[in-house]
């Protein structure tokens, strides 16, 4: 496996000037034509993640045991990042090849790159939303300098999650139209179900498996851990996190790889 791994990492890394090259072309095309540009990926996430927490720390008033109210907001924060950042990219991602069918026999731009395109250019506000939530574990004393060097880590696992998850599923919606009408319902059950806004500690025993089976729940304790308790990540969490990172990028990267001919057959 570790070897497969290495191998596509090397494959990809040799187009990473045009990898970015198009990322950069695909933010400027996000935001072109707006007032307010790109400052837009700073104060969507801003605005979305300050009315998320202000519904449950203000009006629900839910409170974990041993964090105040500026506290309970940055566990919230730092849980609802990731999610966030996932349904974005992985809409983006599953819609990648539909959306840009001209490019699918392109021997210049390598095809296995459009998702990874779309997952980067969609994760700018999640990137955003991440860095300000930072600012607020420091400010908050909360995030310690031992633990910092975890967050770009799991950050990457998250991504590698996406895309592996974007290959197959940017492949599979060429064939069955249904995932994109789909994957938003599935999106709202995964995130509604995950741990962004309670503590395992608070649901009953007897409905905790739900969390652990949800793979978003391995991310958002993870991050809450590290940046709303300045912890290193429970061992099932972060194992979780790792499996499902590399994982998935490694079995996403082989489906596209054996699947694609078959596949762009269907466009």
């Amino acid at each position: 496996m570790s070897k497969k791994f290495f191998k596509s990492l090397i494959h990809l890394s040799r187009h990473r000037r045009r990898l970015y090259e198009s990322v950069l072309i695909d933010v400027r095309q996000q935001y072109t034509g707006s007032v307010l540009g790109v400052f837009w990926a700073v104060l969507f996430p801003l605005l979305q993640l300050s009315i998320l927490a202000g519904l449950y720390a203000v009006i629900f008033k839910v409170r974990p045991s041993g964090l105040g109210q500026w506290e309970y907001v940055l566990l919230v924060f730092s849980g609802l990042v990731p999610l966030l950042t996932f349904s974005a990219s992985v809409v983006a991602c599953s819609s990648s090849l539909i959306s840009n069918k001209s490019l699918l026999l392109n021997t210049v731009f390598p095809v296995e790159l459009i998702p990874i395109r779309s997952a980067l250019s969609a994760h700018l506000p999640g990137l955003s939303g991440l860095l300000i939530t930072l600012i607020i574990g420091i400010i908050l004393e909360r995030l310690s300098w031992q633990t910092i060097i975890l967050v770009p880590i799991f950050w990457v696992l998250l991504m590698m999650f996406v895309i592996g998850l974007g290959w197959i599923l940017s492949l599979f919606s060429l064939v069955i139209k249904d995932i994109q009408h789909g994957i938003g319902l599935v999106l709202m059950l995964l995130i509604v179900l995950s741990p962004f806004a309670y503590t395992p500690e608070m649901v009953p025993e007897a409905l905790k498996f739900v969390i652990y089976l949800n793979p978003l729940s391995y991310f958002v304790l993870s991050f809450q851990q590290i940046i709303a308790y300045g912890a290193w990540p429970d061992f099932i969490s972060a194992t979780g996190s790792i499996i499902l990172g590399l994982g998935f990028f490694l079995l996403g990267y082989n489906v596209f790889l054996k699947g694609k001919f078959e596949f762009f057959d269907y466009v």
